[in-house]
């Protein structure tokens, strides 16, 4: 065979496998034309080592970079830049088995007809047995190939078990707004079209994430299910069984709910099944019931570990500021945990600080204070503190116990490292006791500029190890800062990220609200946070000193709102700035969200992860931040939000998307998705639940 082959890999941070995947093509090197590696916004060197690789191995790479957002848009393009007869696609972290890529061409070459040809793939699934997937039953009817192979009574086609000819995928392409059977239409929309052949040797091994797989699942299973099944639909007018669409669309739904009711989703899963109910067959079927007895018992058992488990079920939160009624990041944080753990049983909020008399409604959570004005004058704990810690009056402690034998709570969480010297006498009044930690304190105090002398960083990071002796479970904001707190600590606790969320999530509206009028100045700028936090006023004065005068080059009549609690003497002078409007602790963040066109984070110092940016994303605000601002929190830059480390940079982005309507509109879209789906009520509610040891085994 000649080098007739495209290989299409699409790859978004896969630094750690790609290398592996296109060693796996050496052996087919003569047939292989091109291979084209489409690096989809990766920032762990993704292209670096595949680039290495391919000059190690002598492939003929190319690779594109570009932000695209979806494994479907990535094949896409590959197929459009293809200029084999014929393409092969292949993911980042699968194998080709020895000579697949010559036994499929040579398959696909002896049948004129065909339009792709398929071989057997090992699924690999971690803790299990390999399996054979072999496919048979293809016959020369494509309507039935079709019909069958979207009723599941054929093999699923595996990406990379296949070899397509390019004049076969005219036409036809992978859908690009979904990340859940995407395949499944393209290869249906291909044998609607095409004759396939079929080999029975194994030509690729396939790794199976099951925990990625079931994310997908239950991330806005509504959503998910509502975008999948437009994709069906669509391949009617490709000549696809209306009959066949439908059942597929009712498959997919009991799919779901099968992970919803894994995940304890009942409310949600019950919701998919009503979709599958509403199919003659499916509806009528043995599994069906089963799913719907599962979900009755249940609701009914109500959400939460089985009864007689030792699982934690009463929580008791301690932060040094009252947590309730939340104002900045650190409170919207620790009372978003608070209610997702009053899903599970009572929950007490403590503070050091006195706390108002306001009690939240409809929520089983009480507000309790641990010190008295009076008690400013106390003697504080232990003898000496290093700076970045609170101070702690003697009497707070005294009431803390008090309340913590009354309340025998099964899980202690304390907030974060300021508070360590809570950490030993709560030891003992608790079977779990968890600390949360907003950021890495070492990490932040080595990144802020004259915040403290060289000593202090090494002095926070020893209290970070002796912290993780002391406690059971550290909670994180990101997978960043899990690792930056391993590299710091010996220790083998257990460390989980529980994410920051969607703040205020009761009272935003989820369905995307409507674009801001301009009556009042366009663009309407919002920046809000604590305006007495370091960081914040950093990012304030260069907001106001910098970004904004650039933008009002272009734009006139562009407005800075600075919004939040505690403003530095720094902040109010900058509200004399023309253009510059300083609102001191809003009430109610929503008028002001309501009215934004734009949110702009210009951190360079911080750590944990932004909640400014996930309201504003909740709220439809399209987002322009420093890399740093979004840190840890994995968004697509140039998809999600917008990105540079520069106030020019930020400048030229913010002028360019006001001019861009069109762009505007997508990115609020997008951004707006994101959020609920990633940092919705839900996704804190399992993070949390997992966080306090509910989905591990009694000990």
């Amino acid at each position: 065979m000649t080098a007739d082959i495209t290989v299409v890999i699409p790859a978004r941070n896969a630094a750690a496998t790609i290398e592996a995947a296109l060693s796996s093509l050496l052996s087919d090197k003569p047939v292989i034309r091109q291979i084209l590696a489409i690096d989809d916004g990766s920032d762990d060197r993704t292209a670096e080592v595949a680039s290495e690789s391919a000059r190690r191995l002598g492939l003929p790479l190319d690779v594109v970079s570009i932000r695209l957002g979806s494994a479907g848009a990535a094949r896409n393009l590959g197929i459009e830049r293809a200029s084999g007869t014929s393409i092969f696609f292949l993911d980042a972290d699968d194998e080709v088995m020895p000579g697949s890529l010559s036994l499929l061409g040579s398959a696909l070459a002896g049948q004129p007809r065909a339009g792709l040809a398929v071989g057997a793939s090992i699924r690999r699934t971690k803790g299990r047995p390999d399996k054979l997937k072999t496919p048979y039953g293809y016959g020369p009817d494509r309507g039935q190939n079709t019909r069958r192979y979207l009723r599941n009574e054929l093999w699923p086609i595996a990406m990379g078990s296949a070899l397509v000819a390019n004049r076969a995928t005219a036409g036809i392409r992978f859908p690009e707004t979904i990340g859940l059977d995407e395949d499944t239409c393209y290869w249906a929309a291909l044998l609607a079209r095409a004759e396939v052949v079929a080999i029975e040797a194994p030509v690729l091994l396939y790794h199976h994430n099951e925990e990625r797989m079931a994310r997908r699942f239950i991330t806005a299973p509504r959503k998910t299910f509502l975008a999948i099944a437009r994709e069906l639909d669509s391949l009617e007018a490709a000549g696809v069984e209306r009959d066949a669409l439908q059942w597929r669309k009712a498959w997919i739904a009991q799919r779901i709910a099968r992970q919803l009711i894994k995940h304890r989703m009942f409310a949600d899963a019950a919701g998919m099944m009503r979709a599958v109910m509403a199919h003659k067959e499916l509806g009528r079927s043995w599994k069906a019931a089963q799913y719907l007895a599962r979900i009755r018992f249940g609701r009914l058992a109500g959400f939460g570990p089985a009864a007689g488990s030792a699982a934690p079920r009463r929580t008791l939160i301690v932060s040094f500021d009252p947590a309730y009624p939340p104002a900045s990041g650190a409170d919207l944080r620790t009372f978003g945990n608070a209610v997702a753990a009053a899903a599970i049983g009572p929950v007490r909020l403590a503070s050091v600080r006195p706390a108002g008399s306001l009690q939240p409604s409809g929520l089983d959570i009480r507000v309790v204070s641990l010190t008295t004005e009076a008690d400013k004058r106390s003697h504080s704990l232990g003898l000496r503190r290093i700076k970045g810690e609170n101070r702690i009056p003697r009497p707070a402690l005294v009431r803390l116990k008090a309340l913590a034998r009354e309340f025998r709570p099964d899980t202690i969480v304390v907030e974060s490292i300021p508070l360590f010297k809570l950490l030993q006498p709560l030891r003992p009044l608790t079977r779990r006791l968890i600390l949360d930690m907003h950021n890495v304190e070492s990490d932040l105090a080595a990144q802020t500029p004259g915040n403290a002398p060289p000593a202090v960083s090494p002095e926070i990071r020893q209290l970070e190890r002796r912290a993780a002796a002391i406690v059971d479970r550290i909670w994180v904001c990101s997978k960043l800062d899990r690792e930056r707190l391993k590299a710091i600590t010996a220790h083998e606790t257990p460390v989980d990220i529980v994410p920051n969320g969607v703040p205020r999530a009761k009272r935003t509206s989820e369905p995307l609200p409507p674009s801001p009028g301009t009556s009042d100045g366009f663009p309407v700028i919002l920046f809000a946070g604590h305006l007495g936090y370091h960081p914040n006023i950093d990012a304030a004065e260069r907001l106001a000193g910098i970004i904004l005068p650039l933008i009002r080059q272009a734009l006139p009549a562009a407005r800075l709102i600075l919004a939040g609690r505690s403003p530095d003497p720094a902040v109010r002078i900058l509200a004399k700035l023309d253009g510059v409007v300083l609102i001191e602790n809003p009430d109610d963040m929503g008028p002001l969200l309501s009215a934004a066109h734009l949110c702009i984070v210009p951190l360079r110092i911080g750590g944990g992860t932004r909640i400014k940016i996930l309201e504003a994303m909740a709220s439809g605000v399209p987002v322009i931040a420093t890399p740093l601002a979004a840190e840890g929190l994995d968004l697509a830059g140039g998809e999600d939000l917008l990105l540079s480390d520069a106030d020019e940079g930020l400048a030229d982005l913010a002028v360019a998307l006001c001019s861009d309507p069109a762009r505007m509109a997508r990115l609020r879209a997008r951004a707006h998705d994101t959020a609920w789906s990633r940092f919705g009520p839900q996704a804190i509610r399992d993070a949390v639940r997992h966080g306090l040891g509910l989905d591990e085994p009694s000990r």
